[in-house]
């Protein structure tokens, strides 16, 4: 095979796939526009080493792009670099994304086999390496140069997202080994849930993929790095923005011929809907399923043209509590999504029932337990509610042990937070990368000392973990 410019890894969640990221998307449709070629490397842990060897002789890149968004892939990360400077030395080795922003100096500190960090939005940035393999060209990266570290503001962001794309014509050619990829099952989320030998895992539909709608986000979650805290501080965007409706229906073509049967799109909607019922309407036409992941909770309306649009749907909400007076408490402070009622809930999930039952499509509830200003009662509300909603509707979870879950907190580095541990009353247990890379280290072996990296000044860590497990044995049990 002829070389090609770019080669993209995505690191593994635990011995399965994961998703390919957004970001490897946007920046590989972005690259092919601009002439670059490149291909994006799924792994597992399986033989890692074996594999990014023999992909590496396979393609003979000049540039490897290592995603790390997510601090889960922390160890992963130094392992790939690692096994790519190794196997050829003179490979620049580039990672970006949300975690690698906010550890700059502190990654490079850590390893040498890391060339470039691009901080916030990559596109741009990448093409500019790419081109002039010159990092004082290039907005938006940190590096180092005669072992003194440099770091360049965040200056370029993407302001519109037209013309992009997160599909292609021959996912052969954006995708390596695509169609083992998208008949595997693949894992949406892994993290440690009850314990450190516990571990919460979604799999995905067969043939389901990734459907790129948009970034950013409106919300401030105390809890999210992706927060419009997050997304301020590390992509220096404190919004969301919308693909053209247009340009998402291709890439659903493009998709759809290549063997994908299911969508799943996790992004919004935000105080105005209109987007995905135009969105819906147009992708009537093409009988697929979908995965849908609103970031709020979705109307009526919505729901019903999930019905009208699509063969079949799951839906998957997250009202994080139980109890209507920590969730008014959070947004009151400004660190949660639009409030609504549990009344409201379950007006919507009468509707999903009501328009989805016949076809046996699927609900998922996730709920968190250790919150900021969470009280025992409060948690007894959402454990009452989790009963409740798995018995009065047994149709919408054919496997209510995975489908109703309440997670412990988790510290996610830049989510407000971790950057203002005591508005919260929080005390964090992780602080730095290699905090979270021995973290992830350990995750292999399961002897995992803090399996969640904070706990409240009232409330211990196991005490925490504590309520998840007594959460999900009585949902069990119910």
């Amino acid at each position: 095979m002829s070389n090609i410019d770019t080669l993209f890894f995505q690191p593994a969640v635990g011995n399965q796939y994961g998703i390919v990221s957004l970001g490897f998307l946007s920046l590989s449709g972005y690259l092919r526009k601009n002439g670059i070629d490149s291909r994006i490397v799924v792994l597992v842990d399986k033989d890692m080493e074996d594999t990014v060897e023999k992909k590496i002789c396979q393609f003979r890149p000049k540039i490897v792009c290592i995603s790390f968004h997510w601090y889960i892939h922390a160890y992963e990360i130094v392992k790939i670099a690692g096994v790519v400077k190794k196997t050829d030395p003179n490979i620049k080795v580039v990672i970006g994304g949300h975690s690698s922003t906010y550890f700059d100096k502190q990654i490079l500190d850590f390893t040498s086999s890391i060339d470039l960090i691009i901080k916030g939005d990559g596109e741009k940035p990448l093409l500019e390496y790419i081109i002039s393999q010159n990092p004082q060209k290039v907005e938006n990266i940190s590096f180092k140069k005669n072992g003194e570290f440099v770091s360049k503001p965040v200056t370029y962001h993407q302001a519109t997202l037209e013309n992009l794309t997160g599909a292609h014509e021959n996912m052969n050619e954006m995708i390596d080994e695509w169609d083992k990829y998208i008949k595997t099952k693949r894992v949406r989320t892994s993290a440690p849930i009850a314990s450190s030998t516990i571990v919460e895992e979604v799999e995905t539909r067969p043939s389901e993929f990734y459907l790129y709608v948009g970034k950013g986000c409106g919300f401030n979650c105390c809890f999210c790095g992706s927060s419009k805290t997050g997304n301020s501080r590390i992509f220096n965007r404190g919004v969301s923005v919308y693909r053209p409706v247009e340009d998402v229906v291709k890439d659903a073509v493009l998709l759809k011929n290549n063997g994908v049967d299911s969508l799943f799109i996790d992004f919004g909607p935000f105080s105005d809907e209109s987007y995905f019922l135009k969105l819906f309407d147009k992708l009537s036409n093409l009988d697929l399923n979908v995965v849908y992941l609103p970031w709020n909770l979705p109307s009526n309306d919505i729901i019903s043209k999930l019905s009208t649009s699509f063969s079949d749907f799951e839906i998957q909400i997250s009202p994080d509590s139980g109890s209507d007076r920590l969730r008014k408490d959070l947004c009151h402070r400004g660190f949660h999504r639009e409030f609504y009622s549990n009344d409201l809930l379950k007006k919507s999930i009468d509707k999903i029932a009501e328009v989805g039952s016949s076809r046996g499509s699927q609900l998922f509830l996730w709920f968190m337990c250790g919150l900021p200003f969470e009280s025992e009662e409060d948690y007894l509300k959402t454990l009452k509610l989790s009963v409740s909603m798995k018995k009065n509707y047994p149709q919408l979870f054919n496997s209510a042990q995975d489908q109703l879950n309440c997670v412990p907190l988790r510290l996610t580095p830049g989510s407000p937070i971790d950057l203002w541990p005591d508005k919260f009353n929080m005390r964090k247990l992780r602080s730095s990368f290699k905090d979270y890379y021995e973290y992830c280290k350990d995750l292999i072996s399961g002897k995992i000392e803090h399996p969640l990296g904070l706990e409240r000044n009232d409330l211990s860590e196991a005490e925490v973990v504590k309520r998840a497990v007594h959460y999900k044995e009585n949902i069990l049990n119910a």
